[in-house]
């Protein structure tokens, strides 16, 4: 009896001594790979889920970690924007570090940075005159997100514009659909509604 409760101390110390760091990531599957910050080499230590005892991270990437030194905790795939977590190397009396990052698909990035470039183009489109190249721009938006309430605006916007007062109601009206406080559309709506009583 007092062999297995000396067996059960030892355990639990030792689990207290063996300190680890858990990397989870939404979605699971990902690519992890530690550094040390002032190093460039990093090394691989799996997909996410993964659980790394301190003892394996100092032997894997074959260096003392001093306590002011960083970990630099990088989670890569080809479909994510790439994420960084700087941790400490280990905490003192914690028995694990956790790290948890939520990934930013690349497309939804590559389809902000678009959908701002189009919007970009009608404005400038319209402003020079080119309707139809305007409407484009616009109509490329909405295949992408059709409740962009900037776009169905910039619809109804250019159609103002051109003086086709009942389509642009149309889209302000939509605009107004997909967000009710949006005062761009309730304002135009009325002007609209103005200059079609006149």
């Amino acid at each position: 009896m007092k062999h297995l409760g000396g067996v059960l101390v030892f355990t639990l110390l030792a689990m207290g001594c063996s300190s680890s760091l858990k990397v989870q990531s939404e979605p699971a599957g990902v690519e992890v790979f530690i550094s040390q910050q002032e190093s460039k080499e990093k090394k691989s230590f799996g997909k996410t889920p993964v659980e790394i005892t301190y003892n394996d991270l100092r032997e894997k990437l074959g260096s003392s970690l001093s306590p002011s030194d960083m970990l630099v905790v990088s989670l890569e795939s080809r479909e994510f924007e790439p994420e960084k977590v700087y941790v400490p190397p280990s905490s003192f009396g914690v028995t694990t570090t956790h790290v948890q990052v939520r990934l930013t698909p690349k497309k939804e990035v590559s389809n902000a940075a678009g959908i701002l470039q189009r919007l970009h183009n009608a404005q400038k489109f319209a402003q020079a005159g080119q309707f139809e190249r305007a409407h484009v721009e616009t109509d490329k938006v909405l295949e992408i997100d059709p409740k962009f309430t900037r776009a169905l605006s910039m619809k109804g916007s250019i159609s103002y514009l051109q003086k086709n007062y009942d389509e642009a109601l149309k889209w302000f009206e939509k605009a107004l659909a997909v967000d009710a406080s949006f005062e761009e559309a309730v304002r135009m709506i009325a002007k609209i509604k103005q200059e079609k009583s006149k």
